[in-house]
């Protein structure tokens, strides 16, 4: 079973100990990407921490998210005073959260995927805004400014 030090309001990877293949891949997630974890038996999502601004290099921890942030904080704030505890981690499959992987870009798109992309794209054309009020032409709508 892998391990997560509660020492911070973040996850950070250098706290995890364990399962070195399960901390490659969070280390291999791109800046703001979202994976779900059991952290102390509660399953949520977490969200991998921005670049750092000045240097571009990967920020190595995940930030909580929603209900995990939370849990997260209670966790952390019970056991502050007492330098942090070691809590159980681990990966939540797609089967078991109910949702299916997302490609990451259109390379990795399978035919289906791109091909509801398109639609979706397509049906962007009615999405604008409308108005059903009275029609004004421009020479309408600028005669009464002075201009």
């Amino acid at each position: 079973m892998m391990k997560v030090e509660v020492k911070d309001t973040v996850l950070w990877f250098k706290g995890i100990h364990g399962d070195t293949a399960f901390l490659s891949r969070l280390e291999r997630l791109r800046a703001g990407e979202i994976v779900r974890l059991r952290v102390d038996g509660n399953v949520g999502e977490w969200k991998k921490m921005q670049d750092n601004r000045t240097t571009g290099r990967p920020t190595p921890g995940l930030a909580p998210i929603g209900p995990a942030a939370l849990r997260w904080r209670d966790l952390y704030r019970a056991n502050k005073a007492s330098g942090g505890i070691l809590v159980n981690i681990e990966a939540v499959s797609s089967a078991e959260s109910g949702s299916s992987t997302v490609p990451r870009d259109w390379d990795e798109a399978g035919e289906v995927e791109r091909q509801a992309a398109w639609e979706a794209f397509k049906a962007l054309r009615n999405a604008g805004w409308s108005s059903e009020g009275r029609k004004v032409t421009r020479e309408q709508l600028h005669e009464g400014d002075g201009s």
